[in-house]
């Protein structure tokens, strides 16, 4: 898209850079196997074509579930603004953007989402100014896709780190219900839900709806606004006996499980195919009236193997609620499944249902904080932070303390190797300054004589049997029944 600076109002101008901004910069890749998902269309801009649309057309294959278009032109300061209008072979899909992608559930504004339909589409060249010596070549790049997620992602920070978010909420797509301008308890909108995420200063958030693509699209309207709270693709897949958060694909998930045909274990391996995690919620959840079908009731035919994560600490308490979570939360599995010989990573979930309006009550979204070291704030470097086990937990919120666990070079979710009769070094770090006491556990067992902290600061030494082990970190506050402040996940020891 290209304009000259002088002769465009300066309202126009601003709007024309607005619309620029909002689009994260495409990388196209080629596709040697099959040209035909690399589209380009080319053409020359002269005087002689203002105030004029130019029409080129292309073919949409089948089976393609999303494109991605760029528009390269000389730019405003040659003197030529060029728009670009799509139709599909049965309606307009919109007009306005330099850079674009369309999906059956998803669209950059102001491009209509929908079914891509095979046959002949056509792109209308609007020429709305052209200076009078100005003399161009445009090319659009369609790339297209046999994919519904996309293959590149935003990049928010590109500093690796650790970045603190919530993997569990809800909004009025599903079953999130808040306060209407006149009282009325109504369908909470997504923005309420977003706003409260951003006042809590999270770095990211999936936003996990029951059973649903719809909230889909709108969170990729309103991605670029929220340019320092990652919004990540999630649904809380609801099955009839018990609910599994799938965080990385916008693809369907058959919530239809049953004893048999299609189980549980098929949808872990179609949340997989798709290049998704897996995570067990509230498995502890009791059965009776009031949440049907929310503990997980799928466990004896559960492959444990197939999940990446489980939800140890779930924060649905919500003020005046039925129910609240045990002490342990959802500890005691997590601990069993290590005995088995399995490393699904512990993580933490609000749960929110009332977009925030609850947080003064200390209830909501980011009640626990789950906080991942990765390599940038992107949802595909998140997702591999937790795949790890990078993971630690501030189970008061984003405001609570760090609690990290090293062995060396070895941080929580790693594994070290320490033959029989050598010496493993553990360090604990954190910033809380309430007084709070570090508990270890080794293999599910609180270590009787647990250092004591020091200056935010303790070491652990630890001789290996050369067997496998695994060890993690808890901050209690010594209140009885309480979940602990902050916990890590395990370093793993001789674990192969």
């Amino acid at each position: 898209m290209s304009v000259a600076f002088a002769r465009l109002p300066r309202l126009f101008l601003a709007c024309a850079f607005a619309l620029l901004s909002l689009a994260p910069q495409l990388l196209f890749a080629q596709n040697a196997s099959d040209p035909s998902l690399e589209i380009e269309l080319h053409g020359t801009i002269t005087p002689e074509k203002v105030g004029t649309h130019e029409t080129q057309t292309f073919e949409m294959p089948k089976g393609i579930q999303r494109m991605e278009v760029e528009l390269e032109s000389p730019g405003f300061q040659k003197g030529m603004y060029v728009t670009v209008g799509l139709f599909d072979p049965e309606r307009y899909r919109g007009e306005g953007r330099a850079r674009f992608s369309i999906t059956a559930l998803t669209a950059t504004g102001p491009y209509l989402p929908g079914p891509l339909v095979p046959g002949t589409w056509k792109v209308a060249f609007g020429y709305n100014y052209v200076a009078p010596t100005a003399h161009g070549e445009y090319t659009l790049r369609i790339h297209l896709s046999r994919q519904l997620d996309p293959t590149h992602y935003m990049v928010l920070n590109s500093k690796p780190g650790w970045y603190a978010g919530d993997l569990h909420s809800h909004t009025g797509n599903t079953d999130a219900v808040c306060k209407s301008q006149s009282g009325k308890d109504v369908p909470c909108p997504a923005w309420k839900l977003l706003e409260a995420a951003a006042s809590q200063k999270l770095d990211f958030l999936a936003v996990t709806d029951h059973n649903t693509q719809a909230t889909f699209n709108e969170m990729e309207q309103v991605q670029p606004y929220y340019d320092r709270l990652l919004l990540i693709a999630g649904e809380e897949v609801t099955t009839v006996r018990g609910h599994a958060n799938v965080w990385g694909t916008m693809g369907f998930l058959d919530y239809r499980v049953a004893d048999h045909g299609f189980t549980a274990n098929d949808l872990f391996d179609q949340a997989h195919a798709q290049h998704a995690l897996v995570s067990i919620n509230h498995w502890y959840w009791p059965w009776d009236g009031r949440c049907p079908g929310c503990g997980w009731g799928w466990a004896p035919i559960t492959d444990y193997s197939k999940l990446d994560s489980i939800e140890v600490i779930n924060g649905y308490h919500e003020y005046g609620s039925w129910f609240a979570p045990p002490p342990g939360n959802g500890i005691p599995l997590w601990e069993q499944l290590h005995a088995r010989g399995l490393r699904p990573t512990g993580v933490g979930g609000g749960d929110e249902h009332r977009g925030g309006e609850q947080l003064p009550l200390h209830d909501g979204v980011g009640i626990p904080t789950t906080v991942v070291y990765a390599r940038e704030l992107s949802q595909p470097a998140i997702l591999e932070g937790i795949k790890a086990g990078h993971v630690y937990i501030r189970t008061t919120g984003p405001d609570g303390p760090e609690l990290l666990l090293n062995a060396g070079t070895a941080m929580m979710g790693d594994e070290v190797t320490a033959s029989q009769g050598s010496e493993v070094s553990f360090t604990v770090t954190t910033n809380d300054h309430s007084g709070a006491k570090l508990l270890l556990y080794l293999d599910g067992k609180s270590i009787e004589h647990s250092p004591t902290l020091a200056n935010g600061a303790a070491s652990y030494r630890w001789t290996s049997d050369g067997k496998r082990h695994w060890l993690r970190a808890e901050l209690v506050d010594g209140k009885p029944g309480s979940d602990p402040i902050a916990l890590t996940n395990p370093i793993y020891l001789n674990w192969k």
